[in-house]
């Protein structure tokens, strides 16, 4: 992974960022962080990497434009990891996080078997269809299905939609009801798997929103016929796999799980098989509620029964959103980077005159997201040999100007759980909203998208 020249010169507008600003009430924080960007000598490869952390990239690519995932990456990138990692075909390619199953998919096409993990069933699910073998049986058995399915009549909704209709217009939300009772219908198979994921896949585009921030914003759907656009998905689907299919011999796993729990799972499917690299992008810590985004497709594709079953599931992810349990800070450091955030709400709320009870909510939120953080990189040093890398990808963030440096910071708990940091880099600038920038511009070009490199010691 080759970097951009000008690391020192970056280096020292860090230095004089943090001077100037005081960006850190604390200077042995200060010192601290600068000396960690120091350390593991971060750089920049933006013109390389922009464009493949942004699943925009797999807009019209097979398998991956299926189920539009916004916090996904491009299969691109993860094909030219798999590669930087050394893993050796065969080998387990692993990720504890896998959203859509970009990563998962890539490894079966590329010659890999592979592992994906994720707290949300839908994302468990979507992977496990991806990464799943159809022949010609399953698309005949599909063909005889959707024949069925123009004819049938009826079906209800279930209790758990009341919290949902409203974000759809009657005649597509009636629409979407029907086909999903007649998927109820079905058999297990892999035609059926096949056709509750184009399912879930069109819930957004048939509904009045869009996934925008930290949820949903009213977007009027542009679909004209539920059921025609239902069968164009499956159609894309079946062509999808008719031109692009998984190496003999290999197989996938997608499973619902914590990646708190990735090693057992690991243990559990890997048949003898080493791991061969780690590749995920976890939640970032940026207080958003990514179940939130998703709940059309968790309550209409049955993966959580309302917004009380969604709540179960938030319980059980990293603890990236805010309403967090009080956590004890896994590190001295991040309980300082905590404790400036807290200190620094005092004055915003006199600025202000107001109480800001989400920002109160952050600092244990960070907290808790670097606890758990630990443990899922203390899982994934048990699954490597020693050699074995892990690829992060994750942004910064920041609170009242406060930059929480995510990066730097899964580094230096990766050495303290069995790894060494090959290297840091910058693939673009990372967001923050427009409050926030106008008030501390220098977040615009500090705040930064890095794919962090870990190998096992």
């Amino acid at each position: 992974m080759r970097t951009a020249s000008g690391r020192e010169e970056r280096i020292h507008r860090m230095h004089e960022l943090l001077k100037t600003q005081r960006i850190y009430d604390s200077s042995a924080l200060q010192e601290w962080l600068l000396s960690l960007e120091t350390k593991y000598a971060v750089g920049a490869a933006p013109e390389k990497y922009h464009r493949l952390v942004n699943f925009s990239a797999n807009a019209a690519a097979p398998y991956h434009q299926w189920f539009k995932y916004r916090e996904g990456f491009a299969g691109e990138l993860i094909a030219e990891l798999i590669a930087l990692s050394g893993a050796q075909k065969g080998e387990l390619i692993i990720d504890p996080f896998c959203g859509s199953g970009t990563t998962n998919v890539v490894a079966v096409l590329s010659g890999y078997n592979t592992l994906g993990l994720d707290v949300n069933p839908m994302s468990a699910f979507l992977t496990n269809t991806k990464v799943d073998r159809y022949d010609t049986q399953d698309f005949e058995e599909i063909r005889g299905f959707l024949a069925a399915l123009r004819n049938f009549r009826g079906g209800a909704p279930r209790k758990s939609d009341r919290e949902v209709c409203r974000y759809f217009q009657p005649a597509r939300f009636d629409e979407l009801v029907r086909i999903r009772s007649f998927l109820d219908t079905l058999p297990e198979s892999r035609a059926g798997q096949l056709l509750r994921a184009a399912f879930v896949s069109i819930i957004l585009d048939c509904s009045d929103r869009k996934r925008d921030g930290n949820g949903l914003k009213v977007s009027a759907s542009r679909v004209k016929d539920t059921a025609a656009f239902f069968e164009e998905k499956v159609a894309l689907m079946i062509e999808d796999i008719r031109r692009v299919r998984p190496c003999d011999g290999v197989r996938g796993f997608g499973l619902c799980d914590t990646a708190c729990h990735l090693y057992q799972r690991y243990e559990n499917c890997r048949d003898g098989r080493r791991a061969g690299a780690i590749i995920f992008s976890p939640p970032y810590a940026n207080s958003f509620d990514y179940f939130e985004s998703y709940k059309l497709e968790l309550i209409l594709g049955g993966f959580a029964d309302g917004m009380t079953g969604i709540a179960d599931l938030r319980r059980g992810a990293v603890r990236s959103f805010v309403g967090a349990q009080v956590q004890k800070a896994c590190d001295p450091y991040i309980d300082l980077i905590a404790k400036e955030i807290e200190e620094a709400i005092p004055a915003k709320e006199a600025r202000t005159g107001k109480k800001d009870g989400r920002t109160r909510k952050v600092p244990d939120m960070i907290r808790g997201y670097f606890s758990d953080m630990r443990e899922v990189l203390r899982q994934c040093a048990l699954c490597l040999n020693p050699g074995g890398k892990t690829y992060i990808v994750v942004d910064q963030s920041a609170y009242l100007g406060k930059i929480v440096p995510t990066d730097l910071l899964l580094a230096y708990l990766g050495e303290q759980e069995g790894f060494a940091v090959g290297r840091i880099v910058k693939c673009r600038n990372a967001r923050t909203s427009t409050q926030q920038l106008n008030q501390y511009p220098y977040l615009k070009t500090t705040l930064r998208e890095s794919i962090v490199e870990l190998v096992r010691n």
